[in-house]
């Protein structure tokens, strides 16, 4: 397992964290996701080996939002 800290802009409300979670918990491979609006913060836990952070951030700039990692690394 990975954990990938993306920077997510454009959450304006308390409707957007719930959005964007429920966007990349559908994606095979993501096994959480947190998005946290006041930080401008999603954090994604997920399987490298299914899925890449390419395409989870590509998911959440489909969802209507701005995303830039910040980081990635093995999650204990």
């Amino acid at each position: 397992m990975n954990l990938a800290l993306i920077q997510t802009d454009g959450m304006h409300c308390d409707a957007c964290p719930p959005r964007i979670e429920s966007e990349l918990i559908h994606l095979t491979g993501v096994k959480g996701a947190r998005a946290f609006r006041t930080m401008h913060l999603t954090s994604v836990l997920f399987d490298s080996d299914i899925v890449d952070v390419k395409t989870i951030r590509s998911r959440i700039v489909d969802a209507g939002f701005e995303a830039h990692l910040l980081g990635e690394a093995p999650a204990h």
